[in-house]
């Protein structure tokens, strides 16, 4: 996982069941004790959401998407208790820490890439995620 490679697949090499994953959504879900994104500011900052939260604390802080499904079931765009209830069957290894979610519709590519996505990268390094589950809002 490194800058240069953004768009790059890189192949599974760890089987599922060893591996531990982490929840990335461009949804603008946040928890209901952290700051609302600010849609109109094209926020380029992050949340992490700790893998135990109860979704009923989730909210969406993003008006450029129909969230009204979203906002009756959050895992339609932060599948949280999908891949906690993987991890419990042993389909995956386990889930990381925290989650990450950011609202998408970022224009400013530049600090997207120049910013936003190193401290992401370095983020998962920090909890030596070995594979990410993408979710797009």
């Amino acid at each position: 996982m490194d800058g240069k490679h953004l768009c790059a697949w890189t192949p599974i090499i760890k089987p599922l069941l060893e591996s531990k994953v982490v929840l990335i959504s461009s949804g603008g879900v946040y928890r209901t004790d952290q700051t609302p994104f600010n849609p109109d500011k094209n926020d380029l900052t992050f949340r992490e959401i700790p893998v135990g939260t109860d979704v009923s604390d989730l909210k969406i802080s993003h008006d450029n998407y129909d969230h009204r499904d979203a906002d009756r079931d959050i895992n339609c765009v932060f599948p949280l208790e999908r891949l906690r209830e993987l991890a419990v069957d042993g389909f995956i290894g386990e889930l990381a820490e925290v989650q990450l979610t950011f609202m998408g519709r970022i224009f400013r590519k530049s600090a997207l890439l120049g910013e936003m996505i190193p401290a992401i990268i370095a983020r998962l390094k920090a909890m030596k995620v070995d594979m990410a589950f993408l979710v797009p809002a």
